[in-house]
C-alpha cells in the first residue's frame, strides 16, 4: 500500500513539473520571445520591431502588441477604420456604448486617422506566465468582436 501511495505521489510530481507553469518576471521580458511564443501556439506574426508586435489572432482580429519600456505593461490595440459618413457624434455615441457596455477594452475615436483604437492594458510589473498573456489575448480578441456588433447596422465602422 505504501509503494502505490509512493509511486502515485512521484507521478503527480513529475507531472506537475512538465506542466507547471513559468513565471516571467519584468527583467525577462523580450519581444522576440512573446514572438516565439505566439507563433508556437499557432497565432500569425505580421510584423515585428523591437518596440512591437502585429499579430493575427486565430478568429482573424489584428492586434498590435506594445511593451512597456519600463516593461509594466503590455498594451493591446485594434484599430478599425470609421464609415466617412458617420456623424462625429454618431462615433461618440458608439465609443461610450462600447465604454459602458465593454468596460474593459477602452474605445477611443482617433479623428485625424478617420478609426477607432480598443485598446487593453495586461500588467506585467509583478510577472506573468504565458498561458496568462495568452488567454488574456484571446479574451481581448473576443471583446474586440463584441464591440464590433455594437455597430450592427454597419453605419460606424468599416
Amino acid at each position: 500500500m505504501k509503494t502505490r501511495f509512493l509511486i502515485l505521489l512521484l507521478v503527480g510530481f513529475f507531472a506537475n513539473l512538465w506542466t507547471a507553469q513559468t513565471l516571467v518576471k519584468p527583467a525577462d521580458i523580450k519581444i522576440s520571445a512573446i514572438t516565439s511564443y505566439l507563433k508556437g501556439k499557432g497565432y500569425t506574426i505580421l510584423e515585428e520591431t523591437p518596440q512591437y508586435i502585429e499579430v493575427k489572432t486565430k478568429n482573424n482580429t489584428y492586434i498590435f502588441l506594445d511593451l512597456d519600456v519600463k516593461k509594466q505593461a503590455i498594451y493591446y490595440s485594434s484599430h478599425i477604420l470609421v464609415n466617412t459618413s458617420a456623424s462625429k457624434d454618431k462615433i461618440r455615441d458608439y465609443t461610450e456604448k462600447v465604454n459602458s457596455m465593454i468596460p474593459i477594452v477602452k474605445a477611443i475615436h482617433v479623428e485625424e486617422k478617420k478609426k477607432v483604437m480598443f485598446e487593453y492594458a495586461f500588467w506585467t510589473m509583478h510577472g506573468f506566465t504565458y498561458e496568462s498573456f495568452e488567454d488574456s489575448l484571446s479574451e481581448f480578441s473576443l471583446f474586440v468582436g463584441d464591440a464590433l456588433n455594437l455597430d450592427k447596422e454597419r453605419q460606424i465602422l468599416q
